[in-house]
């Protein structure tokens, strides 16, 4: 039997640590959301299930970070993005090289230290 995680940003990470983006699905109305909730926004149900995602879209807006935040010192400039999943759902992240609206990318698993970050990087690309 597998492990039931509860939905909070903990659970969250650990999935991402196993190279897995999970989302919620409400079992009432469909609907799907990410980063992943307890609660459906669209009807309010309380009856949500993690639901593993392919992690294929398309960038539908970006910028390029100049001043970073401090955790980010040293590794400007780098691209955040809002990626409209194929699943549905829309999550801002980072994108592993430059891409623009409309550009097809895939989630990607990388480690900073001792944590995985998601991130995107376009279809196609070679990238470690």
């Amino acid at each position: 039997m597998s492990e039931v995680r509860p939905f909070t940003s903990q659970s969250y990470q650990k999935y991402i640590d196993e190279g897995k983006l999970m989302g919620s699905r409400c079992t009432k109305c469909g609907a799907l959301h990410l980063p992943p909730r307890p609660l459906c926004p669209k009807c309010g149900c309380r009856s949500v299930e993690w639901k593993e995602l392919r992690g294929e879209g398309e960038v539908t807006a970006f910028t390029v970070i100049h001043v970073p935040p401090t955790q980010m010192t040293g590794r400007t400039p780098y691209t955040v993005g809002i990626i409209k999943l194929n699943e549905g759902p829309s999550l801002t992240t980072r994108i592993s090289e430059e891409a623009q609206v409309g550009t097809k990318v895939v989630a990607e698993f990388k480690k900073e230290g001792e944590k995985t970050v998601l991130v995107f990087k376009p279809l196609g690309s070679t990238s470690p």
